[in-house]
């Protein structure tokens, strides 16, 4: 139900409000600091007790990702429910483009029952806008007082800071592309090399805290020139995005050291159906830290040269390089083959 009343005295008093406000809010940086300042703002304006801030959710679903003023639905935290994207006030809005007030919540055909449970007297749902859609929306929400009359220039107040909140979130999500793109290869998703410094500096800090040990492993694969000479760059391309989904279904936080066979194993499965019947097999080197105690350039060296060493064996399997604890003089690092062919 939508609804627009004659403007009130303090109208002005409001605007003056807002535009303050926003000279404040286009100072902060930090996304969910803008949101929540620009939610209790805007709730302050209307004399609202809360508002939160929805976005999709996977597939055909949207969840509540930041809120102000209201904690649980239902006994559940607001920040972990989720709907389906055509139910509720939220679902119509994001559906149609338009904003939905509802002065009387609970008497809605669109009401939610956790939202009724939770108290919800009374909302404005807004959607937000993006370059090319909406992003996501604003519920303003009353829950202990009945809402004061939507008038034009409060409906304004409410679109402007939609607005800024639409533009500010989609702000977030290309920084955080941009972001991810300079930690990841865009062909096949997988961390690059700048990742890989970084994770694995925490991984050596992390495994001389724990005491534990960490594996570096560096992985070629055999025979994959061959499709890039023969077949270009493209099937090449392909076959290279196919491979890292097969290594990613074998990978689990946590595994050990088995999961190295896994990984060939998983590459020669997927290489015996290569381009126009080519071959691919997978050539892996690791070495352990800290039995390996050395720094992360020379730990990325000793897995390469590990890898070169199953390589020259024939491919198709791994090879780890064994190192004695720094220390002991007696002993030198040696290595060891362990062939695993499928």
């Amino acid at each position: 139900m939508q609804n627009a009343c004659p403007p009130s005295r303090n109208e002005s008093e409001q605007w003056q409000a807002a535009v303050q406000a926003t000279t404040r809010l286009l100072q902060i940086c930090s996304f969910p600091e803008f949101f929540n300042a620009a939610a209790q703002t805007l709730a302050g304006l209307l004399n609202a007790d809360g508002a939160a801030l929805i976005v999709t959710d996977g597939p055909a679903r949207l969840r509540y990702r930041l809120f102000y003023g209201l904690d649980h639905v239902d006994q559940m935290p607001i920040v972990k429910f989720s709907f389906p994207d055509d139910q509720g006030t939220v679902g119509q809005v994001l559906t149609t483009g338009q904003f939905l007030f509802t002065p009387d919540y609970p008497g809605s055909a669109s009401a939610m029952p956790e939202f009724v449970s939770a108290g919800l007297r009374a909302n404005l749902v807004l959607p937000l806008p993006g370059p090319s859609g909406f992003v996501g929306a604003i519920a303003i929400a009353w829950l202990r007082e009945d809402p004061l009359a939507l008038t034009p220039a409060r409906l304004a107040i409410a679109e402007l800071f939609a607005a800024m909140i639409g533009s500010a979130l989609y702000r977030e999500g290309l920084e955080r592309q941009l972001h991810n793109h300079s930690l990841t290869d865009p062909l096949t998703e997988l961390p690059n090399r700048r990742m890989l410094a970084l994770r694995l500096a925490e991984a050596q800090e992390q495994a001389c805290r724990n005491q534990t040990l960490m594996a570096l492993a560096v992985l070629d694969l055999d025979g994959f020139k061959t499709i890039n000479d023969r077949f270009g760059h493209s099937a090449g391309d392909q076959f290279l995005r196919l491979t890292a989904d097969a290594i990613r279904g074998v990978i689990r936080e946590n595994d050990a050291a088995s999961v190295l066979g896994l990984i060939v194993e998983a590459v020669a499965k997927h290489g015996r159906n290569g381009p126009h019947g080519q071959t691919v097999t997978a050539s892996l080197g690791a070495t352990i830290y800290p039995l390996d105690l050395a720094g992360p350039e020379a730990l990325l060296k000793n897995a390469d040269q590990a890898m070169y060493i199953a390589k020259r064996a024939g491919g198709n399997q791994f090879h780890v390089r064994a190192s004695t604890p720094a220390g002991d003089p007696a002993k030198r690092p040696s290595s060891r083959l362990m062939p695993q062919n499928f």
